[in-house]
């Protein structure tokens, strides 16, 4: 089969590879769509701590199921793939936290991913709820997002956005997007969103955010605040990694406000100094969020499937396995959304 391999950073090049044999247990997926993530192209150039090369990456995937060895659903049943393989037994897994699991294996990091024709898929996916059968009327670049989706999911329970809550996202990117329409779906009053890129600010208001601001100007903080009629957010979710976590953030929030930590930051910006007193006097909550549950990804599903969550109009580019440089250029430009490989065949 063709597969786009890393071998190491910078060197992504389409080979062709063995077919794979299907494991006992298992699943062999034909992929029908796989979404690209920055989180590719972070590995693509610099690498990432649980990345083991040579690698397939991808990790946002959905497909056909070509074989299976014992294990259910049927060959010819479209699925979505939650990229965790968990343990099942461990104290995570068995609380519901899977995302924890201390023996996690992903697909696109250390287990070989979606960018490439087939895809193994182990007895454990299977298993603990790592199939998902998808909708009918769902498209396969629409499954393919179920991922990036519940991500979100999880940083949203974890901060209990609800009705009537104001937010404000940093970052317009994908996964900005995906906050604002979940964070609407959830019933938030306002969704604004700061977003420094003018292509991006500009689909971020036609995707529906309610106000979008400039980080960069100067009045940005007064800004923000009149929104709120100066009583600050109920919630701030940090979907970039450009962000420095400090008391100018902090005082945009209202009383019981609640800070999500969804992006991983950089090690300059991941040692900040706080006023803790704040946080202390105003009950404030800084929370973080890593990954998804396979629930949340089958919660994901559910709200794409229902209308709930248009994730189609976050793809801004389709390519082909063969044309993979260009999605990944597409995604480090940031001069749309999503780039989805919906083409397998070179």
């Amino acid at each position: 089969m063709m597969a786009a391999v890393l071998d190491a950073p910078g060197s992504l090049a389409l080979l062709e590879v063995d077919d794979p044999v299907c494991p006992p247990g298992g699943l062999i997926l034909e992929v029908e769509a796989c979404s690209i993530c920055s989180t590719d192209v972070k590995m693509l150039r610099a690498g990432q701590k649980d990345l083991v090369f040579p690698r397939i990456l991808g990790h946002e995937i959905s497909g056909t199921v070509s074989d299976r060895y014992g294990a259910s659903p049927s060959v010819g049943e479209r699925v979505q793939i939650f990229p965790g393989v968990t343990c099942g037994i461990c104290p995570s897994c068995g609380r519901g936290a899977e995302n924890h699991c201390k023996d996690m294996r992903i697909f696109g990091f250390n287990l070989d991913g979606g960018f490439a024709e087939y895809l193994v898929v182990p007895r454990n996916s299977v298993r603990n709820g790592g199939v998902n059968l998808i909708p009918d009327g769902m498209r396969f670049e629409e499954a393919a997002l179920a991922e990036p989706l519940a991500c979100c999911i999880n940083a949203q329970d974890r901060v209990e956005v609800a009705e009537g809550d104001s937010v404000l996202i940093f970052g317009a990117g994908p996964a900005g997007i995906l906050h604002a329409l979940l964070s609407r779906e959830r019933g938030a009053s306002e969704v604004a969103m700061a977003e420094p890129l003018q292509v991006r600010a500009d689909l971020a208001e036609a995707l529906g955010a309610d106000q979008v601001l400039s980080p960069l100007k100067e009045e940005f903080l007064d800004d923000a605040m009149d929104l709120t009629c100066r009583r600050g957010f109920d919630v701030i979710i940090l979907a970039s990694r450009d962000l420095a976590i400090d008391d100018d953030l902090l005082s945009l929030l209202a009383p019981r406000g609640r800070v999500s930590l969804f992006s991983g930051l950089p090690t300059h910006l991941a040692s900040p100094g706080l006023d803790l007193n704040h946080i202390h006097y105003r009950e404030e909550m800084v929370v973080g969020s890593y990954g998804c549950t396979p629930a949340q990804n089958r919660r994901a599903l559910e709200l794409i499937s229902s209308g709930s969550i248009d994730v189609g109009r976050l793809i801004t580019k389709r390519v082909s396995l063969g044309s993979i440089l260009k999605g990944m250029e597409h995604a480090e430009r940031r001069d749309g959304l999503k780039a989805v490989v919906t083409d397998f065949g070179g």
